[in-house]
């Protein structure tokens, strides 16, 4: 019986090679797998931060009454003043009521209280009344502070005193009294009076000439 002489048989299954090449693409697959899933783990965080809502600054609404753009002021204390108290002068005393008086009457009542005056004629009648004076009636006042009286009417003629030959300083207080005014006519005040003009037609508040022998 003739037989055939077979050669030795091939191997069965992967080549060292081949299995070399499987290993090394799968983990190439794994390595590309992996960086794709940290990409993506990246992107997702970064769209989590972006979507997320901006916080926003609180705002305070402000107190009625009070303006949201002025700063807050706080209440302070006002400091505490000390009025010093009014001293009245021991010699002071009420100016007495004037208005409605006779303006001679009035000015004598003035010059017993020492007080200094003038008059002061204001119409263009012959109603001699005080109309009112400054200061006014109850304010106190002192010896040798001046009144001044407002008289309703024109000044009336004056009574001229004679004083020739009496003492310049005696003639001068006749003149006053007359409600004129001295008018020197000489630097001197003292001696006697020399004789002149007796001066007519002379009204209240007028000047009278004086001339003293010095």
């Amino acid at each position: 019986m003739a037989y055939e002489e077979l050669g030795p048989e091939e191997p069965r299954g992967w080549s060292p090679l081949a299995v070399a090449m499987i290993a090394t693409l799968v983990l190439l697959l794994g390595l590309a797998g992996s960086l794709f899933g940290i990409y993506v783990s990246n992107v997702n965080a970064q769209a989590a931060v972006d979507t997320s809502p901006t916080p926003r600054p609180e705002i305070v609404s402000p107190k009625p009454g009070v303006s949201s753009s002025s700063p807050s002021v706080s209440p302070t204390t006002p400091p505490v003043t000390t009025t010093p108290p009014v001293t009245t002068p021991a010699d002071s005393f009420p100016l007495p009521k004037l208005a409605g008086l006779n303006f001679k009457d009035a000015r004598t009542t003035v010059r017993d209280l020492k007080l200094g005056w003038a008059l002061k004629f204001e119409g263009v009648g012959t109603d001699q009344t005080v109309r009112d004076t400054t200061p006014t009636a109850g304010t106190l006042v002192q010896k040798g502070i001046s009144v001044t009286i407002f008289v309703k009417g024109t000044a009336p003629l004056a009574v001229v005193p004679s004083i020739v030959g009496k003492p310049c300083s005696q003639a001068a207080d006749l003149i006053v009294d007359a409600g004129l005014y001295p008018d020197y006519k000489t630097a001197a005040r003292t001696g006697t009076v020399q004789p002149a003009a007796t001066p007519t037609g002379l009204h209240w508040n007028d000047k009278m000439p004086l001339t003293c022998s010095g």
